[in-house]
């Protein structure tokens, strides 16, 4: 029988993601009207920089660019792991009993013990990782470009430049070569 307090748990994680979501979406309606200021602000001191961009394409790469995407995946993560924990239970117990099973099902390892826990805890946490890579794996993968490439791109302009020269950081070791041997004479 599941415990009244794996329940409280389970809701308390759902309502956590909720408030992930909320954070996503207030952050977007605020970018929303950031970005229509933004663009008017432009279009009367530096026209260039909007020219043949619309204010719903602006608004669009604006939003895309600054939107705070890690909430939204990490409540995606949260509620995915949530929602498949039953199966991921069901799943970690029979891989369990048939390792057990394969092993001669020796009374000392059976259901009740703390090898049964050991598995049952890692397993489930191990799957649960599995999840959260997943969703940080999406949110890398799905990176939107800088604005300020993406307001290019929109103006029909090339991509700026932006790898050239990096100076060294001051605290950075410089790398030196070895000295060459000298080479003995014979």
């Amino acid at each position: 029988m599941i415990s009244s307090y794996v329940y409280i748990i389970a809701c308390l994680a759902l309502c956590v993601a909720a408030l992930f979501a909320l954070r996503w979406a207030l952050a977007v309606r605020s970018l929303k009207s950031d970005a229509r200021a933004e663009y008017a602000e432009r279009s009367v001191s530096k026209p260039a920089s909007i020219a043949n961009v619309s204010e719903t394409a602006f608004t669009g790469l604006y939003v895309a660019s600054f939107q705070p995407r890690w909430a939204l995946y990490a409540a995606g993560a949260l509620a995915s792991a949530v929602l498949a924990s039953p199966l991921v239970l069901l799943f970690v117990t029979g891989v369990y009993e048939l390792a057990w099973q394969a092993a001669g099902a020796p009374a000392w390892a059976g259901r009740t013990g703390y090898v049964f826990m050991f598995a049952l805890f890692f397993g489930t946490v191990f799957l649960w990782a599995l999840i959260g890579g997943a969703f940080a794996r999406l949110h890398h993968k799905r990176t939107p470009e800088p604005f300020t490439h993406a307001l290019a791109r929109a103006r029909g302009e090339p991509i700026p430049e932006t790898g050239g020269f990096r100076r060294r950081p001051a605290w950075a070791r410089r790398a030196r070569p070895d000295p060459q041997p000298e080479e003995t004479q014979t």
